[in-house]
């Protein structure tokens, strides 16, 4: 709303008694009339701990009679408001009152405002509304009593207390609708005090209630001086901006429809409603025919002199707005500008220059709270959008625009650019944005304006800004899984069904020593396929360029079964090969975004059926690669992870068979990979009675199965326990996720070239100490309700190593790792790996921040501290000797 100035000389409402008033309330404001304030205010307190009491019951009794007693008022508050302001539309401001009573209400019935207004049963979320408390409402002179009526309803319907602070031209309509609303709220209940009037005008007691410490809220209809102290006040505002409303006619428009609408939206109150149209904007092809309607339906188009005496009247002091010109019937104003316009007169259209930089400059840009219409001549869509974004910078920035067309793409670029909180389509704006009767806008006489007008909000304003809501949020856990392949096919012989794997052309993806040990031959005679192809190019460790050229030689042969045989790396390898063939258009960085939920992560891997079928073929026994939904690759010295069930074999063939040939380090290496699998698992924030049973049976097996593989390569019953214990653990991995053991092992071992079973085994005891032990920090979880890593420990080492009290057996657990470590011949630390001190020492920093960044600490039962990650690294390169903590 425009700021204003009383003119020089009052016309049809005598204001020297206003000034008078004035004059004595300033003098008179002083410790006594403050004192008289503050007891107002206590009683607005008392009042609204009183309404606190009230059910939705009560409440709902009151507002229905405010509302009544509003409704049969609206006449007569409406003739108040025109005789103590002196402009605006007798009948007008009738329908205003309805809207702000009965529209209202409408909106209001059967809403609730107290105690729980909402129950989501699906997210396990109530919400409880609190009233404010006391609210100070500024209220304007432009709508004196329908701002009142519908903030009184308002606050009555949230609990809260109201003092109303009103223009000072307008405190006899502001008195006279709250003693109406008193008295019929009282009758049914209303809390003595819930509504009171502070009518003085001096600005002192005003800038005094600002800073007062029981009011609780300050909401404000006003002009932009009033709202700029308001929001200077160090409370809780809300308030509005003004509105200086554009509207664009595309050449699409129908011409007549729009004419009318504008027509009744800027007659309607003469004007004085902040949302009106101020400035037209029409396009060239129609604007010849649009100003000729305007005509015909009662518009006067001013002449340039005309304008300028307009402009000169209404705006000749700078900033404000003459009082005089504003609300006043179109003959009335043109007379007191100067010069005679037909009684008959609707409203007086202004040409305003096309050119932005003129119109920029001219005075009746901005807001015109009187029946006068800026025209500006459009040459284009593009041109009448940069008017129009123009106008708004003019005062009206987040309040209203509208656009009458019937080309969507055209309003659709209007509404991206024009910065107002509401864009209203085909309607009008005074009447339109006030909500409920052009579209399904929310009833309002506040009009919020957003950031871009120093509002807290771009909505209408209704009951819900005026409640605190509380939200009850119930514990939830999140619904888990257990997913597996389709297909699992194990113990010895079991690459005999690959016979039955219908295939016309196969890749055989591998490594080198595999294919040169002939393994791949067995595979020849028992695939059905006519065309075999081998790609054995896979290193340990593979990178980038592996997976790319095993994507091209896909592209060239177009296979429909893929078959990775090998350990970890080369199944991991033939998953990326297939997700980048099938996807070229994913990329590597994006997919291996990380995440803290893996439910909520940002990286989108495609989720379509697959072109090519994976059969995933262990010759090794510990990575779980061939159950698993993880590919990890060597990147530019770092591991990363692809994570996603996308990735999981088709087909998994798990024969001992394979297994036989590999030599005592490696059976010890994928071994306790497999152990670390079953370990973490276990723990995992993940982990849950499914998982549970894999973990368990995995470790058990591998306690008494990987001593006798490694001194017996040819036990086949150790390598059948292995292999199925190493297929076991990942499965449970597969669904509750490691660790911050491998968190280390990947940071390590890729820095430092090591195996990853080898660097899992350094860290291992460390690891399950540290996981056992009182956390620093918990880990988020909400499927994990008390931290039982430590009783996991228990229950695992009384199953295999047994022991009568909790801690006997979880430090039977613990020795039985480090016996295993001992008994395979497993390094114990990375110096005695060969890791040079000053080396390490260099590397640390790095490596604890890249360790905590690995996506393996997101289900470690305790949230690792890069402090706490440095010591375990220290301990992994030291032992548990004196150089481990320093």
């Amino acid at each position: 709303m425009t700021d204003i100035r009383i003119g020089t000389e009052a016309r049809d409402v005598d204001r020297s008694a206003d000034a008078a008033t004035a004059d004595t309330a300033a003098a008179a404001c002083g410790p006594a009339r403050f004192a008289e304030v503050d007891a107002m205010v206590d009683t607005a307190s008392t009042a609204a701990k009183a309404f606190r009491q009230l059910d939705q019951r009560q409440v709902d009794a009151i507002v229905e009679a405010m509302v009544r007693a509003g409704i049969r008022a609206a006449a007569e508050l409406a003739q108040v408001a025109i005789e103590e302001t002196g402009f605006g539309v007798f009948e007008d401001k009738v329908v205003k009152n309805y809207v702000a009573t009965e529209f209202l209400y409408d909106y209001l019935r059967d809403k609730k405002s107290v105690g729980i207004i909402e129950e989501d049963v699906e997210r396990s979320i109530v919400r409880i509304a609190d009233p404010i408390g006391v609210v100070l409402a500024i209220t304007p002179v432009t709508n004196p009593t329908s701002t009142v009526l519908y903030k009184a309803i308002v606050a009555a319907k949230t609990r809260n207390a109201i003092l109303f602070r009103p223009s000072p031209v307008a405190v006899r309509s502001c008195e006279r609708t709250v003693e109406i609303l008193r008295r019929a709220g009282d009758a049914v209940g209303l809390p003595a005090g819930a509504l009171q009037v502070i009518p003085d005008a001096a600005h002192e007691v005003t800038h005094y209630l600002f800073k007062h410490p029981r009011v609780d809220f300050i909401w404000v209809t006003g002009g932009r001086k009033i709202v700029a102290l308001a929001n200077a006040a160090g409370k809780p505002v809300l308030s509005v901006g003004p509105g200086n409303a554009p509207i664009y006619l595309h050449r699409t428009a129908d011409i007549k429809a729009a004419v009318v609408d504008i027509l009744i939206s800027k007659t309607f109150d003469a004007s004085v409603i902040c949302p009106a149209e101020q400035t037209c904007i029409v396009d060239d092809a129609i604007y010849d025919a649009t100003v000729a309607e305007f005509e015909r339906m009662g518009a006067y188009l001013l002449t340039e002199e005309q304008s300028d005496a307009l402009a000169k009247f209404a705006f000749g002091c700078g900033d404000t707005a003459n009082l005089e010109a504003l609300g006043r019937q179109a003959p009335d104003l043109a007379a007191r500008a100067g010069f005679d316009v037909d009684p008959s007169v609707k409203i007086l259209l202004a040409p305003l220059p096309a050119e932005l930089d003129q119109l920029d400059k001219h005075p009746l840009v901005r807001e015109k709270l009187m029946p006068v219409l800026g025209l500006v001549r459009a040459r284009d869509v593009q041109h009448a959008i940069d008017v129009a974004v123009l106008v708004t910078e003019h005062g009206g920035l987040g309040h209203t625009s509208a656009i009458y067309a019937n080309d969507q793409a055209v309003v659709d670029a209007y509404s991206l650019a024009v910065r107002t909180g509401r864009i209203l389509v085909n309607a009008p704006t005074a009447v339109g944005a006030l909500g409920g009767i052009y579209n399904n806008l929310t009833p309002t006489f506040s009009l919020g304006c957003g950031t871009w007008g120093g509002s807290s909000t771009t909505e209408n304003v209704n009951y819900t800004q005026l409640l605190n809501i509380k939200t009850v949020s119930h514990r939830r856990s999140p619904p888990q899984w257990f997913r597996v392949p389709s297909n699992t096919f194990f113990n010895a012989g079991a690459l005999e069904n690959l016979r039955d794997v219908d295939c016309d052309s196969v890749v055989i993806i591998t490594d080198a020593l595999s294919e040169q040990r002939g393994v791949v031959d067995e595979f020849r005679g028992k695939l059905r396929a006519r065309h075999i192809k081998i790609f054995s190019e896979v290193e340990p460790e593979p990178g980038e360029a592996t997976v790319r050229r095993g994507v091209e030689l896909l592209e060239a042969y177009q296979p429909d079964v893929l078959i990775a045989v090998g350990g970890g790396s080369v199944i991991d390898a033939a998953k990326a090969i297939r997700l980048f063939y099938e996807h070229p258009e994913k990329d590597l960085a994006e997919l291996t975004l990380p995440f803290l939920d893996p439910r909520k992560r940002m990286a989108d891997y495609p989720q379509d059926p697959h072109t090519v079928r994976l059969v995933a073929v262990p010759t090794t026994a510990g990575t779980g690669s061939e159950v698993s939904p993880a590919a990890v690759l060597t990147l530019h010295d770092r591991k990363e992870t692809l994570v996603d069930y996308s990735l999981v074999p088709d087909m998994a063939i798990v024969d001992p068979l394979l297994t036989v040939s590999m030599p005592r380090t490696l059976t010890a290496d994928t071994g306790i990979d497999a152990l670390t699998h079953a370990l973490e698992a276990l723990a995992s924030v993940f982990a849950s009675p499914y998982t549970d049973a894999f973990c368990v049976q995995a470790a058990r097996l591998i306690f008494d199965a990987l001593p006798r593989a490694c001194d017996d390569p040819g036990d086949l019953p150790a390598r059948t326990d292995m292999s199925n214990a190493a297929t076991l653990a990942g499965l449970a991995f597969s669904n509750a996720f490691v660790g911050t053991n491998h968190a280390l092992a990947h940071a390590v071992g890729a820095r430092f070239g090591i195996a990853h079973g080898r660097a899992n085994g350094v860290f291992l005891p460390h690891t399950l100490r540290y996981n056992a032990g009182l956390p620093t920090k918990f880990m988020p979880a909400p499927g994990y309700s008390a931290y039982i890593a430590t009783e996991k420990y228990t229950e695992l080492g009384r199953i295999v190593f047994g022991g009568h009290e909790p801690g006997e057996s979880r430090r039977r657990l613990f020795q039985g790792v480090q016996d295993l470590l001992d008994r395979v011949e497993m390094p114990r630390t990375l110096r005695e790996i060969g890791i040079p001190e000053d080396e390490f020492l260099a590397a640390l920093p790095e490596l604890a921040m890249t360790a905590f960044q690995d996506l393996s600490n997101r289900t470690n039962p305790r949230m690792p501290l890069i402090s706490e990650i440095t010591t375990l690294l220290r301990l992994g390169y030291y032992g548990d000797g004196d150089h481990a903590d320093r």
